[in-house]
């Protein structure tokens, strides 16, 4: 099974007010913690989209494909129209943001193991309704991920297929909890005890 993994890193941060890819989570920044977890699994290849030079430069001394992202105020689907231009064949894509810093290896697995139960699915981690991502996409479903304009995602193709979507169940609403705002960002370190 060839997933490439994309990494999106290009927001403005707007609710959050500053960049919230250099906050701050068990001792490493968001940006750094993505890579990490993204670095644990097996993925054919791993893309990074960001527009600033210090993410750029973070992934590429992790050994990542770097992709620079002079469009995104164009909103999240030139950074899902760039790293899929930058991918190789694969079976699927599966797209990080950058804001789910509980996001592990353990639940990436379990969606992978989804996906290649049923490669022709995409896969979407969902607590008690609540939809979440990172979210796999089979390979049959790159041309309408490349029609994506504006500040829209996957979401709408999600819609729009929704007889071939399957779910992996959650547990724990804290794994696909993203961080937003300042309060988002106090909730998630009172989760672990832990202070700004």
């Amino acid at each position: 099974m060839m997933i490439s993994a994309i990494i999106m890193a290009s927001g403005f941060s707007k609710r959050m007010k500053k960049n919230k890819l250099f906050l701050e989570y068990k001792g490493k920044t968001l940006i750094q913690r993505t890579i990490d977890t993204v670095l644990e699994c097996d993925f054919s290849q791993i893309i990074l989209v960001a527009r600033e030079n210090k993410i750029l430069e973070l992934g590429e001394k992790s050994g990542l494909i770097t992709v620079e992202n002079k469009n995104a105020h164009l909103g999240i689907s030139e950074s899902i129209k760039l790293g899929l231009s930058y991918t190789d064949k694969c079976d699927g894509y599966i797209f990080f943001t950058v804001d789910q810093p509980l996001v592990n290896e353990t639940i990436i697995k379990s969606l992978l193991h989804l996906f290649d139960e049923s490669k022709k699915h995409i896969i979407v981690p969902k607590y008690k309704g609540i939809k979440g991502s990172p979210v796999i996409f089979p390979e049959k479903f790159k041309k309408d991920l490349m029609k994506l304009e504006g500040d829209i995602g996957g979401k709408v193709i999600i819609r729009k297929n929704f007889e071939q979507v399957r779910f992996l169940e959650i547990e724990d609403e804290r794994i696909i909890f993203d961080i937003d705002t300042k309060e988002d960002y106090e909730k998630i370190l009172d989760w672990d005890g832990q202070h700004i």
